[in-house]
């Protein structure tokens, strides 16, 4: 009998979307549900009340010598454990162990040093991927070596030192995990948090304090235990049947009878939102990724997808006292649906004392302000540029450029070479065959001048530095490429799509053969974690892990989630000083990947980390396929590079089926791993 793909769904949950591997474009696709929870631990819609996260305090503020102040700020990236499920807990990676992780406010002009400790296991608890990390804050104009590059990695027992210069309008910020080809997972595990950058002119116009509410939407599946599920459909995307909204699923918040300004980040790893109030009523749009926009704009609806950021007013003195409005989802095309995931979370409208004071408690803005950005003229432009977003041969491209080659090219190669201060238009398709693609370009905010030739929605006609480009979509950006020289990143924001392998990276004002003074890795090295400086801890302190069965690289094993005792460096160019070096060396290989698909292609890859002296000459991987019931035979070898990364790719691969592969390392290390033969 056949069935429809909306009936595969809702028969067999995940375990059915993995088995379909939606290799295909979507369409229109809805179903029951994705978690595997008994019916008593399913989260409800409305029962849980909003939070709001922490700000974080500096550790201490100091004065630069040319008078700028800079406040020094610690947070640990380590296990945690949230109240997301009744009766559950839910394993999570935090920035000070919570999800969201604390937020960050800061004044136009004052500089941030952050100091980022990674004190996470040396593997993942559940996936078994390294745990090294790198920090983006996005949306912000930061030097090369403190944005956050993919492969600029910080392992295990290490510190990566960020400098955040702050000298940008007014915005919504967020920073979150960027490391290479682990990026979905880590930040679907919680590596997410809000930075707010504020200004006078900002301060003046719109809500502050209570009345500035930071909202991280976002999505999950979770396993019967609690823990979180996870299924990116072949790469193609994870789309959970429960909705967050700061890290609870479906909250209620308490308002007053008045303006309140809302910060909404999509901190979905894939999800796309189609946001309206369950009124019908417009709510006001103030500003986009970049800041204010130029007039605010009454909108019933707006497209959203992952990382933007749009903020809001509502204003709910036209309700009475008792009413709930709800924010809900009416999705877009190629998301998957499921019973609940059309509602968001709801505002019960209280009779309390109204406070009326600050800018805007009563009366909406209307002319905000005209950023340099959104005053640029296409006639400024020096080139423009076109490429397409599109899938290859099951890999994700962008402008025909994978990361892949970024990294084989010793980081030389690159989209495009726009000078320091040139204006450009980029022009970019989307013939993906019917994925939408949410495309960030770092370092610069960008003008939407056109979507199919026509004028940009009314909801982003304010600066940005993420585009929704939909099935069938063509955008034309126009940008200035200034703040600084170096290289950066370009990559679609839907994360699977981004860690295979739709990320290339771009330069402004370099020739990439030159020695790099703002070299995206080498030019500020991680170093060993020190006890100088106070950790900024969360309001609670989680509560003691929990051990749970996982599934790692083909095997089955208990871990427990607690932290790892053993200090690793990311690179082994890192050398730092020990007192007693240890005498034996010793290498931690894993498989991170491993596909065959028969008569087509077949590709490995994973990391060699090495602890202890490092043998001189160059490093080996030997692929062998240990398939059960066949001799063992050799696949292939390969090298390992500077960064302890390795990859085999094979067109095609062999014309017998393997199933399962054992990898050697010239250091010592051994992995072993099932073979994805979808």
């Amino acid at each position: 009998m056949a069935i429809s793909r909306r009936q595969a769904l809702q028969i067999g949950g995940i375990g059915i979307i993995g088995a379909f591997g939606l290799a295909v474009p979507l369409g229109s696709v809805e179903a029951k549900s994705a978690s595997r929870l008994d019916p008593r631990n399913m989260p409800r819609p409305y029962q849980r009340t909003l939070t709001v996260p922490p700000v974080l305090a500096p550790s201490k503020t100091t004065v630069d010598a040319d008078g700028h102040t800079r406040h020094h700020y610690r947070i640990q990236q380590k296990l945690g454990s949230a109240n997301i499920v009744p009766g559950l807990s839910t394993p999570i990676l935090g920035y000070n162990g919570t999800f969201p992780g604390p937020t960050i406010k800061v004044n136009q002009g004052n500089r941030i040093s952050l100091m980022m400790d990674n004190v996470l296991p040396l593997l993942h608890p559940q996936w078994g991927y390294r745990l090294d990390t790198s920090t983006h804050l996005h949306g912000s104009a930061s030097l090369p070596q403190f944005d956050g590059y993919a492969n600029d990695l910080t392992g295990l027992g290490y510190c990566k030192d960020y400098e955040y210069p702050n000298f940008q309008p007014a915005r919504t910020l967020w920073y979150h995990d960027h490391a290479v080809h682990n990026t979905a997972q880590s930040v679907y595990s919680g590596l997410a948090g809000h930075y707010h950058l504020h200004d006078e002119v900002e301060q003046s116009l719109l809500p502050q304090g209570q009345f500035d509410v930071p909202l991280t939407v976002s999505d999950a599946m979770f396993a019967a235990n609690g823990s979180l599920g996870y299924d990116d459909n072949t790469h193609s995307g994870l789309w959970g049947d429960v909705i967050l909204v700061n890290g609870a699923p479906w909250p209620v918040m308490k308002v007053q009878r008045r303006i309140y300004r809302f910060r909404i980040l999509n901190a979905s790893i894939s999800r796309s939102y189609r946001f309206s109030l369950s009124t019908g009523d417009p709510v006001t749009m103030v500003a986009t990724d970049g800041g204010l926009m130029p007039s605010a704009q009454q909108v019933t609806s707006w497209r959203h997808s992952s990382a933007e950021r749009y903020e809001v007013l509502i204003d709910f003195s036209k309700y009475p006292a008792g009413k709930r409005v709800e924010l809900r989802n009416a999705s877009n095309k190629n998301n998957v649906d499921y019973d609940n995931t059309g509602r968001v979370m709801a505002f019960d409208v209280t009779n309390e004392p109204v406070d009326t004071s600050g800018p805007a408690a009563r009366v909406m803005p209307t002319l905000l302000t005209a950023s340099t950005t959104m005053s640029l003229t296409p006639s400024q432009s020096v080139k423009t540029r076109r490429m397409r977003v599109k899938r290859d041969n099951e890999i994700w491209t962008i402008g025909g450029l994978t990361w892949d080659e970024v990294v084989k090219s010793g980081y030389r190669k690159v989209l495009a070479d726009p000078d320091l201060d040139d204006v450009e238009i980029w022009e970019i398709e989307n013939s993906s065959g019917g994925w939408f693609h949410p495309v960030h370009i770092h370092l610069v905010d960008f003008q939407i001048l056109s979507r199919n030739g026509k004028a940009p929605f009314s909801y982003e006609r304010g600066p940005k530095d993420v585009v929704y480009v939909g099935e069938g979509e063509t955008v034309r950006l126009l940008m200035k490429f200034e703040h600084h020289r170096g290289r950066y990143m370009i990559h679609c924001h839907n994360l699977p799509h981004e860690d295979h392998d739709m990320m290339a990276q771009f330069s402004v004002g370099m020739d990439t053969d030159d020695v790099d003074p703002n070299h995206p890795i080498e030019a500020s090295r991680p170093h060993p974690i020190t006890p100088d400086a106070p950790v900024e801890e969360p309001a609670e302190t989680p509560s003691p892990a929990p051990t749970e069965t996982v599934e790692t690289g083909g095997s089955t094993g208990t871990a427990e989630l607690t932290e790892a005792a053993t200090p690793a460096p990311t690179d082994p160019a890192a050398t730092p000083p020990a007192a007693e070096p240890p005498t034996v060396t010793k290498d931690v290989l894993t498989i991170t990947s491993a596909r065959h698909r028969l008569r087509k292609d077949m590709t490995f890859s994973g990391t060699s980390k090495v602890t202890g002296p490092v043998p001189p000459g160059s490093a080996s991987v030997t692929l062998y396929d240990v398939s059960p019931g066949r001799s063992s035979s050799k696949l292939g070898t390969v090298a390992i590079n500077s960064l302890g990364n390795w990859s085999l790719t094979a067109k095609p691969g062999p014309g017998q089926q393997v199933t399962s592969v054992r990898a050697e390392s010239s250091r010592g290390g051994t992995a072993t791993r099932r073979v994805d033969t979808r």
